[in-house]
């Protein structure tokens, strides 16, 4: 046995108090491992290598060594830890839940003087051995909703005030106006990233701007300008910003009061009533709700049947994943902060504000990928359509949406995904204890808008 594996036996692999999951082994690199690979990159470079007195390519070996020695016997380092972590790892038959965290032991700062040899630690997280709970023992909400007439009628006023039509006002603004505003914000006296603007134009109210930024708007008039401190929510993203006090000059360039249309013929004919009747309008409101809350209340019920399985279930987490994920969350919503106006680039957020939403993403992941294995509930193509064919009903041309959702395997791998946890639920509700729970259509909806789903 190669004297490098020595210590990657099974009887000398540690377990830390902490974490049952972690594991960890030292490799040792040893110059007969690096210098054939140090040999070979030198003449590779020395094949092209220009120096001032040499043809290309004719550049002699001590040149390229003085030159290149000390990078590529980094390189060769790196290349023999990996090949020897990727051997101990399938020795061991280990599964490792992330990339391993690998470091030079003190000892490398002094090697021993008999011995040119390098020592690196290696620390691996293991998946978790998962069981899971009885079935029986669950219970599910089953989500049901009626869509009424007076669920017709709100949603017509919401598509009526998607229409709304502003006009020039001289009054003092005020909530649900919009407004053309400049602003600078100095946080400790200076201007800081992403708090300033020019000619941002936004509805008071509408959640584009925090509230307290509203506040300070409401009664400003076109032309005016203010100078006012405002102290950022204990919970606002940005920590930077978070429970701080900012003082904004804001200069508001226009205000326009929104009026609503008529329901008449003409508003129905914006929403592809051809010939304006009204209580068509209202027929295919109703129709597209039904359709809706049908997709809400199955997705809900879902939702139930894997929080069910979430909450009965105990098993240690991978941490690495969970930083994983916590960082990958972190990341998408910088970007959604960047999409959304006011402070978008203001997004220094730190991964830990997502732990608990990270651990619980992953602990679901892991689960669910536990009951696909041991039940065979992979989707199948028909699956897979089903949920692309829901998808397209508010589309125009379904068939010619359902061609280009699936031309792209990642838009494809989001219905495989809804596929496979609608299986997964299923198979939970076979067994489990199901309860009806009755809910408002427009709630519904509503908390469908927020995302309020178990995944997130």
């Amino acid at each position: 046995m190669d004297s490098a594996f020595r210590n990657i036996l099974l009887s000398d692999i540690k377990k830390k108090e902490s974490s049952e999951l972690i594991k960890y082994f030292d490799i040792e690199v040893l110059p007969s491992d690096t210098q054939p690979i140090v040999e070979s990159k030198i003449r590779k470079i020395a094949k092209t290598m220009k120096a001032p007195g040499f043809r290309p390519g004719k550049v002699p070996i001590d040149i390229v060594k003085q030159t290149h020695e000390l990078e590529v016997q980094s390189d060769a380092i790196n290349e023999v830890i990996n090949k020897k972590y990727l051997e101990a790892v399938e020795k061991q038959n280990f599964q490792p839940a992330g990339p391993p965290n690998i470091q030079p032991l003190v000892d490398n700062k002094n090697p021993d003087k008999k011995s040119d040899k390098l020592v690196f630690r290696a620390e691996i997280e293991l998946f978790p051995e998962i069981s899971l709970p009885n079935l029986n023992e669950l219970v599910v909400k089953k989500a049901v909703s009626k869509v009424t007439e007076k669920d017709v009628e709100r949603t017509i006023e919401t598509l009526q005030k998607q229409k709304i039509v502003y006009s020039e006002s001289k009054k003092g603004a005020s909530i649900q106006d919009r407004v053309s505003i400049d602003f600078l914000g100095k946080l400790d006296g200076k201007p800081f990233k992403g708090g300033q603007a020019q000619d941002v134009s936004y509805v008071l109210g509408s959640g584009q701007m925090i509230p307290e930024f509203d506040k300070l708007i409401v009664g400003m008039k076109k032309g005016e300008q203010k100078l006012d401190t405002i102290t950022f929510p204990t919970d606002y993203p940005a920590k930077e910003l978070s429970g701080k006090a900012v003082e904004f000059d804001i200069k508001v360039r226009s205000v326009e009061e929104g009026r609503l249309p008529k329901i008449d013929e003409n508003f129905a004919k914006q929403f592809g009533i051809d010939d304006g009747s009204i209580e068509k309008l209202e027929k295919e409101v109703e129709k597209n709700l039904k359709r809706e809350v049908e997709s809400r209340c199955s997705s809900k019920t879902n939702n139930s049947a894997l929080e069910a399985l979430l909450q009965a279930s105990e098993f240690e987490i991978p941490e690495v994943m969970v930083k994983l994920e916590s960082d990958r969350l972190a990341e998408r919503t910088k970007a959604t902060m960047k999409q959304q106006g006011m402070f978008a680039e203001q997004t220094n957020l730190p991964p830990e504000i997502f732990l608990e939403r990270a651990r619980r993403r992953v602990k679901l992941g892991l689960l669910v990928n536990k009951v696909v294995e041991a039940n065979e509930l992979n989707p199948n193509e028909e699956q897979i359509s089903l949920v692309v064919k829901e998808m397209s009903g508010v589309y125009e041309d379904p068939e010619a949406f359902k061609k280009w959702f699936l031309q792209d395997p990642k838009r494809r791998a989001q219905a495989e995904a809804i596929a496979l946890e609608r299986n997964v639920a299923s198979w939970i509700m076979d067994s489990a204890v199901i309860e009806t729970e009755e809910i408002d259509a427009i709630e519904l909806l509503s908390d469908a808008a927020k995302g309020t789903e178990v995944s997130e």
